[in-house]
């Protein structure tokens, strides 16, 4: 399944922060999940990640309340 990061309990923009610098270093083609249990997060990670080089393939919020973004990452200049 990929890379798991799991930002629960941290607050924008450390979060922000954290998924950016995971896409940097991810492979092209590896997948990451992010678990957030923060609305604010969930929304600004999707914000920083249409602007990075990845493909979001999941976006919702769980039955438990968090909040999954499931993404991979595209070669650059593709998405």
């Amino acid at each position: 399944m990929g890379s798991i990061i799991d930002v629960r309990g941290l607050r924008c923009p450390t979060p922000v922060t954290i998924v950016a610098n995971a896409v940097d270093k991810a492979e092209v083609g590896s997948t990451l999940t992010v678990i957030t249990d923060d609305f604010i997060c969930f929304m600004m990670i999707q914000r920083i990640l249409k602007i990075l080089n990845v493909e979001i393939r999941e976006a919702v919020q769980l039955d438990d309340g968090n909040y999954r973004i499931v993404v991979v990452k595209s070669p650059k200049g593709t998405q």
